[in-house]
């Protein structure tokens, strides 16, 4: 991870000037959320929520609510998620959020703690939709603090909408436009290193002892990649056994083994030692980082995932 590691400070700088240089941030000061139409009525998956002004003390309950406020130009003033292991789980984003990552945010389940974010006094929280899997747990929090989140009923809502609402309770949605478009030119000038990439196909799996299990490959499509036939986004459908191994015939295959034993299983496996992707070159070992990144997206791990599999897109033309 040491390559992709170095220089992420200088892609989260580029996002902000791209996402953020607009006159109203020569009136505020850098990083000022908008002073604009406030009060604002955020809609979210438990009804409407007020912002009654421009948010001050904004805190985070994930990395992935982290890179959207950061990626906006607000520092967010708690961020759930252990300090200790930044560099391992999120290295985009490790530096900048260093000293507000606080795993007591969360309990031991991975529910808000009340106690803790209260404790905080922040005047906004962004959530994530699985952290609050019902109105009375999603009320407790907005009890502290407006509270927002995606309007949909999908657990793992779109990088894109997330964004988009976590910049509506900002007024940075414009802001939040530009970075939106600027990430899919970004991922479509890889892909258009491969002449025929809207031809190629991509599988996502995790590698366990009895087989492999599909993750949601959506955003290789992006690159211009197709999802191979039976790419399972939905994550919804049984598990691929080792015997069937042969079905990962993509032409870009991703595959994440957790644990040292599962990547020697793989290296040892005549089954995975004889797929296409892996004669030409063409696969993705991923670790937990890239989990993270591609099962939770954001403007700034999006750029980081983006340079990760650059060679491997490459190696398809």
């Amino acid at each position: 991870m040491t390559r992709m590691s170095v220089g992420v400070s200088g892609a989260l700088a580029i996002l902000l000037i791209a996402g953020c240089g607009t006159a109203r941030d020569t009136e505020e000061g850098p990083g000022a959320p908008g002073e604009g139409p406030y009060p604002l009525t955020v809609a979210t998956a438990y009804g409407e929520v007020t912002v009654e002004q421009a948010p001050e003390r904004v805190v985070a309950l994930g990395f992935a609510p982290a890179e959207e406020l950061l990626a906006l130009g607000v520092e967010p003033i708690g961020v759930a998620e252990e300090p200790d292991t930044l560099e391992q789980s999120v290295p985009w984003l490790a530096e900048e959020i260093a000293g507000t990552a606080e795993a007591g945010l969360l309990t031991g389940d991975g529910e808000p703690n009340i106690e803790a974010i209260a404790a905080l006094a922040p005047d906004l929280i962004i959530a994530q939709t699985h952290q609050l899997p019902d109105r009375a747990s999603f009320e407790r929090l907005n009890a502290i603090a407006p509270t927002v989140l995606p309007d949909t009923d999908a657990v793992n809502a779109d990088w894109d909408e997330r964004l988009l609402k976590t910049a509506e309770a900002l007024d940075r949605t414009d802001e939040a436009e530009e970075l939106v478009a600027g990430i899919e030119a970004e991922f479509a000038g890889i892909g258009a290193t491969v002449p025929d990439i809207g031809d190629r196909t991509y599988q996502w799996v995790r590698a366990d002892a009895d087989g492999y299990t599909f993750g949601n490959g959506a955003l290789f499509e992006l690159f211009g990649l197709k999802p191979a036939d039976n790419q399972d986004n939905t994550q919804g459908g049984d598990p691929l056994s080792r015997e069937h191994t042969a079905d990962l015939d993509a032409d870009l295959l991703a595959v994440w083994a957790p644990g040292e034993d599962e990547r020697r299983r793989l290296d040892e496996d005549p089954l995975f030692q004889g797929l296409p992707a892996v004669g030409a070159g063409t696969v993705y070992y991923a670790d937990l980082a890239f989990a993270n990144a591609i099962n939770s997206a954001g403007p700034i791990s999006l750029r980081w995932l983006a340079e990760e599999l650059r060679p491997t897109i490459e190696e398809l033309g």
